[in-house]
């Protein structure tokens, strides 16, 4: 891929390619360009093997820096350059008491790096003995994360996002989800919008809001598939839309299933469903000749 690109830069006809190769053993890597001449060394400190493309042209070599510099000063590229940087360059380290750091490995300090994570609002550090950028902090992690800045290198890509899928959810204080939740709750609210309010799971919201329940604070309703939770002190019943035109239907009036089912225009069995679900929330009774009625209430009715 690399000669790839470099070859659609430039024009290299008749130039000298040279691959060096580099690998901790006497095997031969085969490089499939014809055009390309292959060096093969040894080195026996190389976990794996890497490669070194050279192509000495003064010429070409003025080029590339003009295309280097045009790209660094952009700072629509500043993303792409970043994640070029930890391709090359960067590393996870992961350790003892959930420490998670990421690093970019430089001899001294660059300002073109430093330029890009001031940008990207990114804290780090330089370390001269490391001598490395050192990233820490789950902040940071969810910037490098949101910007797929590790996902050029496909080894780093998943040591990256284990590293950062183990992330502890953040730590409140004693009984700040009770006490919080309850609150919001003055309105209907579901699980999963709970939870991306609170940054926890939805298992753990619903464990908040099983006590809260138990505890007679805050009620349900089922609605399409979806469990809305309420305050009990707002005296509040939600229901959904179709149901609440039910309701409409019936104020001061009483009706048969039949009667129901031929004004929404469904069948028996789905009218009667509906009935019995608002029958059950009080909000409506079957008199003796079987009839449908709807029941005065003290509570406030909510369609969604």
């Amino acid at each position: 891929m690399f000669h790839k690109v470099l070859t659609s830069l430039f024009d290299i006809k008749n130039k000298k390619i040279r691959i060096y190769v580099y690998n901790s053993s006497e095997e031969k890597i085969k490089i499939p360009l014809k055009e390309v001449r292959v060096n093969n060394y040894i080195d026996k400190r190389a976990t794996r093997p890497y490669y070194i493309w050279r192509l000495a042209s003064r010429e070409l070599n003025k080029k590339w820096k003009k295309h280097v510099e045009r790209i660094i000063n952009n700072k629509e590229l500043y993303v792409e350059v970043l994640r070029g940087f930890f391709a090359g360059e960067g590393n996870i380290k992961t350790g003892s008491h959930s420490n998670r750091t990421i690093r970019i490995s430089q001899g001294k300090p660059s300002t073109l790096i430093e330029t890009i994570l001031d940008r990207l609002n990114v804290n780090y550090r330089f370390s001269i003995g490391e001598r490395n950028y050192v990233i820490t902090g789950k902040s940071n992690w969810e910037i490098f994360a949101k910007l797929k800045i590790t996902d050029l290198h496909p080894e780093k890509k998943l040591r990256f996002w284990e590293a950062f899928n183990e992330f502890k959810e953040e730590h409140y204080e004693k009984n700040y989800l009770r006490d919080n939740i309850f609150n919001l709750l003055a309105s209907p609210q579901t699980t999963k919008e709970l939870a991306l309010r609170f940054n926890r799971s939805q298992a753990r919201i619903y464990d908040v809001l099983e006590l809260l329940k138990k505890s007679s604070k805050i009620d349900n309703f089922r609605v399409r598939s979806k469990d809305y939770w309420i305050r009990m002190d707002q005296k509040v019943i939600i229901i959904s839309k179709i149901k609440y035109k039910y309701l409409e239907f019936l104020d001061n009036v009483e009706k048969t299933t039949k009667e129901v089912s031929e004004i929404f225009n469904v069948d028996w069995k789905s009218s009667f469903a509906r009935l019995r679900e608002l029958e059950k929330l009080g909000m409506v009774i079957r008199t003796k000749n079987k009839s449908w009625r709807r029941l005065s209430m003290d509570k406030k009715v909510i369609p969604l």
